[in-house]
Formats: C-alpha cells, structure tokens, sequence
C-alpha cells in the first residue's frame, strides 16, 4: 500500500517528516491576524538538555484558576564565602581525627595537612539547620575543586546530612554527593540506609573550579553541576521525605578509610543555600543575621559575643576619656566608670569598631535599631551633684570624639539619647533610670566605622565614687 502523500490545494507544496515519521508543523506565527488558526499546544520548559543523563529533563508550568503562572521567588537561607584564615566559631563546629581542614583566603580546604594515614578523618559544618518547606525547593550550592584525581581508601561527602558524632563521621541522614574510589554520585540516606545514584559521567579537571548544587523537595533529589543534571533519586516508596529528619545541618566529611594512594583535597570557596518556590517576608537585616549570625563576630573578624561581659567577675573601674575606650569596648556589655571626669567633657563610656572589610573580612553594615543604658552607683559617690547627658556618636573613623570631618576621616554623628540627675554623695546600689531610645530611622555604621556612647556632666563632678553600667544594641548587619 503505497503512503499517503499531503500536498497543499494551491502551492502544490508537500508537508515533511522527521525521522521518527511525524509531520513537521509550525504554529501559527500572527495569532493578531489570524486567531482562528491558533491551535493548542502544550507548554514545556526544558530544565535540562539531558548532556549527562541522556534524557531531556523537562517540566509544565502551572497555571491557576485565575489564569495566572505560577511563580516562584528564591529566599536566601545561608551564604558564606571562605576568604579568612580562622574557622568561624559563631557560625561553623569542626571535629576531627588527626586529618585537618584549614582555612586560607583561597578557601576552606578538607585534609589541610595532606596526610595519606588510614582511620583519620574529619567533618564541618554548620550550627544551624534548615527545613524542606511543602512544596518548595531547597537549592544547596558548593563552589569548589578538587586537587588531584581520585585515589583509594577514602571518602568525601558534602551536602546537608547529620554528622556522625566520632571519626571517621560517616553521614548518619541527609542527602549529599560523594567522591571515593567509584567515582562522584548523588547519596540520600534516610536514618543510615543510603540509597546511591550510579557514578556520574563526569570527570574533572584538578583545581578547576566547578559549582555543585542539590535540588531537593519532599519526593526527591537533583545533583547538579555546572547547570547540568547528572542524577536524580526519587523518594523511595515507603519514605514520606528523602530524608528521616525534619532539618539538616550544611555539612563535609572527609575521611581516609585505608591508606591511599595519593593526597587529595577538596577546597570550596562559598556555599549558599536557598529556597525556592515561596515567598518570606524577610528584611535584609534579618537575613543578614540569620546568615551571619545574631550578636556575634563575622567571618574573619573577632569570634564570640560582641557585647563584653566577663565571666563571674566585675569589670576593672575606670576614668573615662574623649579619646580612647577606657570603660567599656565592644557592642555594648558591662563597664563600670570611676565618675571623676570633669564637668562639660565627653567621655567614651562603651565604644565599637565596626569591622574594616578586606578581602578577608566581611565588609557589613552595622544597623541599629535602638538603645539601653542602664546604670546604678557602684561605688559611694564623693560630693558631686550633676546632670548626666548621653549622646550616641556613630559614623567616625577613629575612636576619638575629637576624630576632624576630612577628606578621608570622617567626625563622629551624634544624636542626644537623654539623661538623668545624679545628687551629690548618692551611696552604693542606688539604681539610676534606664536610659531607653528606638530608632524608627535605623542609624547605619559602616565597615570600619565606630559606634559609642558618651556621657557629659552639667554641675559639679565628684571626686571619688564608681557608676556601673549595663548597655545593650539592638543591632543586625546588613
């Protein structure tokens, strides 16, 4: 039977195939003029060639009842970029078995030492954890190499897994890749039982830097790199999730498991983690401590809480200046104060240096949003009798009050924040009121910029006698 041949009435043009035999049509291009010819046709979008798989990975948008695309923004849950030379201790735990991993501003760098010995291991990762959300996505995202070609007797894991609590700290849940002897492929492990990808088709080039990402929802698990997909996992059956926990840790395992043969090391300059698919109303200073960290050191910069208070002891008393942090020096904290200073002077009573951004230092911004003071005599005081007035001085780029507005120095802002009287001879442990302001405009203080609280007498000053002070920010960096 011969085939059927379809040939246009007027142009005596004939229609063509591809080779799997389907006809080859072009929709209607002016759907202005010719509306009528508007047929239906179904919308994909083409998330992968399918250059590793072999299979194109496509999806169908959704559109809702109102006829509207759905939509999704990416919230930023986590993001560090490793360009400083200590761990930071506010943000990230480290554990290990005579195999290292250091930090340097070429990135954070797994068996730092270089050591080939079997049974040494180590694992990082962060404090916080982080949640699958419904029907959203969680995108986690390394930018990193490796150093050398794989090598025998061990393993490299890097993802969001629990941790293992003692060497060699095997993932104990979680879902990460995995580089050993095989090769690199996709784990999930739910409780322990891991269910692999095969290994990759990929080879890499030592040193080069490629970006890693993990896709994840509730039904199952992407691996990714450099924007192609080379294996997926489906949520096995009889699991509800990936995974058995509810949240997970950013974590990295590296563990020699025999002698191997050769050093390797996995060096990563940043990660990021997301969320995709939904929208949170999150402000830039609440993303910025939730990534950063709430009243604490930033990455390459001082560790610990900003605010000094010394453990179990008071502080050592002493006069204030104009020009230097004598009382008390960090972001608020404890600080008592020998009241002696003269009448009519500024003295520096709590002063802070926001960071200096390097290339190994955060640069942030500092933004506070309100202040307390509070204070109660320490010490009996000697005569006096005075009006004490505290200013918040905020902007300048050296600790004195006295720094000159130039070229490339900058003069302290002040902004009055009240006061309180304090009579003559007043005895220990009488307290003094708090001295609380809110900013409804937000006072900013940028990288390298000092923040302080001064404090000037009107009356007569005493000549001996200590005020206690106890001083909060409300703060978070942008």
């Amino acid at each position: 039977m011969s085939g059927l041949r379809i040939e246009g009435n007027v142009s005596g043009n004939v229609a063509e195939v591809n080779d799997s035999n389907q006809i080859k049509v072009v929709p209607e291009t002016d759907a202005a003029a010719n509306p009528e010819n508007v047929g239906a046709v179904r919308f994909f979008s083409e998330n992968d060639s399918g250059e590793a798989t072999g299979t194109p990975y496509l999806a169908s948008p959704e559109t809702d009842d109102d006829y509207r695309l759905r939509v999704g923004a990416d919230t930023l849950l986590d993001i560090e970029t490793f360009n400083y030379t200590a761990q930071n201790t506010g943000k990230h735990t480290y554990a290990s078995s005579t195999l290292t991993i250091t930090y340097s501003t070429s990135g954070l760098t797994t068996n730092g030492s270089g050591i080939t010995t079997t049974g040494t291991a180590a694992t990082w990762g962060t404090y916080a954890e982080f949640p699958i959300l419904g029907s959203t996505n969680t995108f986690l995202e390394f930018e990193a190499s490796f150093s050398n070609a794989v090598v025998s007797n061990f393993s490299l894991d890097f993802g969001l897994f629990r941790r293992g609590g003692s060497s060699p700290y095997a993932p104990t849940d979680g879902v990460f890749f995995r580089l050993n002897a095989s090769g690199l492929f996709g784990v999930i492990s739910y409780n322990g039982a891991e269910t692999p990808t095969p290994a990759f088709t990929f080879s890499y080039t030592d040193n080069h830097k490629y970006q890693f990402i993990i896709a994840l929802t509730q039904r199952g698990v992407e691996f990714w790199i450099d924007n192609v997909r080379y294996g997926s996992i489906k949520t096995p059956s009889g699991q509800g999730q990936p995974f058995l926990s509810a949240t997970l840790p950013v974590s990295i395992r590296h563990a020699n498991t025999g002698t191997t043969s050769a050093v390797l090391q996995m060096n990563v300059n940043n990660y990021s983690l997301s969320v995709g698919g939904s929208v949170f109303n999150r402000s830039l200073s609440e993303l910025g401590n939730a990534a950063l960290g709430s009243y604490q050191g930033l990455s390459g910069g001082t560790m610990g809480s900003l605010a000094f208070f010394a453990n179990s002891s008071n502080p050592t008393a002493a006069v204030p200046t104009n020009t230097t942090s004598t009382v008390l020096t960090g972001l608020g904290g404890q600080g008592w104060e020998t009241d002696t200073l003269a009448v009519t002077t500024d003295g520096i009573i709590c002063s802070y240096q926001n960071p200096l951004g390097t290339v190994s230092v955060q640069g942030k911004r500092l933004k506070v949003k309100g202040v307390r003071i509070s204070s109660f005599v320490q010490t009996t005081l000697t005569g006096g009798g005075y009006n004490a007035v505290f200013s918040l001085a905020f902007g300048h780029t050296a600790v004195s009050l006295a720094t000159p507005e130039a070229v490339n120095t900058k003069a302290p802002r002040r902004i009055a924040l009240g006061g309180y009287s304090v009579a003559s001879g007043l005895v220990a442990l009488t307290q003094l009121p708090d001295v609380v302001v809110s900013f409804q405009n937000p006072i900013y203080v940028n990288s390298g910029e000092f923040i302080a609280i001064a404090k000037k007498k009107v009356g007569t000053a005493p000549s001996a006698g200590v005020i206690a002070y106890y001083i909060s920010f409300d703060y978070a960096w942008e």
